[in-house]
């Protein structure tokens, strides 16, 4: 799968440059959204090697045509405290007792659809297909939580392909020239989904 694995980052690539202009208008400031790492796993793996602990912040969305599968965004909470900061200051105060205010859980919707919808665009030219998703879902809980309600609509034979997402600060507000914020993406597909992804990126290699 390493070629293929190749292609599906180009995939990436073109989301990330499409996200990186989406996220600095919206945010006032110079950011640069990454996906520098993606990898396939089975639903068995992913689940045991997560290092994710604590309380999450996770948008879901299905796929309701297209292709067959799930898109989630996960952020640990002290993060997206650290995202909606870059956004507006928020007090120490809030901070510590972990609230989210109204206009927080707005931003974090916000940049969590602008991947999302991203990634679902460049997938949709990927594979010549209209992708149409479903309305996000936003959920804070355990991250224990949130694999199991992931387990309950997904089956074990599904494969997960696991894209590290960074936000970088480029502009000179940021506390260091390069303020870093990450999270996970997770595409998770049915078996039929992720054959036809593979016999697509085939037919792309046969054709270079």
């Amino acid at each position: 799968m390493k070629d293929e694995m190749d292609i599906l980052k180009e995939v990436c690539t073109t989301a990330a440059a499409h996200g990186s202009i989406a996220l600095s208008e919206i945010m006032g400031r110079k950011i640069m959204l990454k996906l520098p790492s993606i990898e396939m796993f089975d639903y068995e793996r992913i689940t045991k090697e997560m290092n994710l602990t604590g309380m999450v912040l996770t948008t879901q969305t299905q796929l309701l045509s297209g292709i067959q599968g799930k898109l989630i965004f996960i952020m640990a909470e002290n993060v997206a405290f650290k995202l909606i900061d870059l956004c507006y200051k928020i007090s120490e105060e809030t901070k510590k007792i972990g609230i989210f205010t109204e206009m927080g859980m707005s931003v974090i919707k916000e940049v969590s659809n602008i991947i999302i919808a991203g990634y679902i665009n460049s997938l949709s030219f990927f594979i010549k297909k209209v992708i149409i998703p479903s309305f996000p879902i936003l959920i804070n809980a355990p991250f224990a939580d949130v694999v199991n309600i992931i387990s309950t609509s997904c089956e074990k034979e599904n494969y997960i392909i696991l894209i590290e997402a960074i936000f970088e600060v480029m502009d000179k507000l940021a506390s260091s020239d390069k303020e870093k914020i990450s999270g996970n993406f997770w595409l998770i597909l049915t078996p039929q989904a992720a054959e036809e992804i593979k016999s697509i990126c085939k037919e792309m290699l046969k054709a270079i």
